[in-house]
């Protein structure tokens, strides 16, 4: 709002990979949102990802094709040094969700290590003598710097979490078809609620506890059996431990090659934030959460903002400009 605190949350459910017109629809929803003409828009985005697009460059001039059809003012996240652009390169705007981010919290924080742990990535962003440090900007280099990875708590389907599973003594091969994802396995562990779980399920069916069961039970080759849910549920702890053990490696990997110190700030957002935090807890890993450094209407509405930091980062980057 005009005071910089946040006062709506909105999470949708866009498949741009399928038509393009669902995004044109979510535009269309904004619009309606309000009439208000003084309202600023933020906009981000790495939808150029996808593959209904020849390639990034034709990705990002059509998205902002779209987004130019917004009611409001509205800039354009970018990597240069004057971070917001009405008409950015495309080069300096494709993929920059993750660094407002860090943007937003190199005004907060001397030292700190942020974790967004989304859907789909888990983003790792550096901050250090009130700068953000990352070396790199585009998916390919950040994947090779060990600054992403491509995991998540919805959409990363468990085949690319491991090969083969050793359970109780036990090894299991996962089939390498996308029958589960990890959405399943955290419905299974009963860690995923609604408001966060929106995106489609692999075989189309309702987002049920036994069907859940019944798609981590194709993905080793069984149908499934009531008798066989506790050797289910058993392969869904070792699914959750092992996704959650590479990111755990992964940020010491970062304590380490950016040379930070012991007191270093680790703060946690995304989707994904309270199964990190409840793992780190065990390994007795001090964190603070991102919902602990801004300022909302309510408790409830600033932890939902949180689930979502680069849109959170950016609207309040913009509203410190005005």
């Amino acid at each position: 709002d005009k005071n910089g605190i946040i006062c709506y949350v909105a999470y949708k459910n866009c498949p741009l990979w399928k038509n393009i017109k669902n995004l044109k629809n979510q535009i269309k929803f904004i619009n309606k949102l309000s009439k208000n003409k003084d309202i600023t828009c933020g906009i981000t985005m790495t939808g150029e990802l996808c593959d209904i697009f020849k390639n990034r460059q034709n990705g990002a001039k059509s998205i902002m094709k779209i987004c130019n059809n917004l009611n409001f003012q509205k800039f354009y996240y970018t990597k240069s040094q004057k971070i917001f652009s009405e008409n950015p390169i495309i080069s300096n705007m494709i993929s920059m969700n993750w660094h407002s981010i860090g943007k937003l919290i190199e005004k907060k924080i001397k030292d700190a290590l942020v974790i967004d742990f989304g859907s789909t990535t888990t983003d790792f962003v550096c901050v250090k003598d009130f700068k953000v440090q990352n070396k790199n900007f585009d998916d390919f280099s950040r994947l090779n710097n060990l600054e992403l990875l491509y995991t998540g708590i919805t959409r990363t389907p468990i085949i690319a979490i491991e090969k083969n599973l050793f359970v109780k003594g036990k090894e299991y091969k996962i089939i390498p078809e996308h029958f589960a994802d990890m959405s399943d396995v955290y419905r299974i562990k009963k860690k995923i609620f609604a408001e966060i779980d929106i995106d489609e399920t692999a075989d189309n069916r309702q987002k049920t506890f036994e069907n859940s069961l019944r798609r981590l039970s194709r993905n080793i080759g069984l149908d499934y059996q009531k008798k066989k849910l506790s050797q289910l549920i058993d392969i869904a702890n070792a699914l959750e431990n092992s996704q959650l053990e590479n990111i755990f490696k992964n940020i010491k990997l970062m304590f380490k090659n950016y040379n930070l110190s012991q007191n270093t700030t680790l703060i946690l957002s995304g989707i994904g934030q309270d199964i990190l935090e409840e793992y780190l807890s065990d390994k007795r890993v001090k964190v603070t959460l991102l919902k602990n450094l801004i300022d909302a209407e309510n408790e409830k509405i600033k932890k939902r903002a949180t689930y979502h930091a680069p849109a959170l980062s950016i609207a309040i980057l913009l509203a410190m400009l005005k």
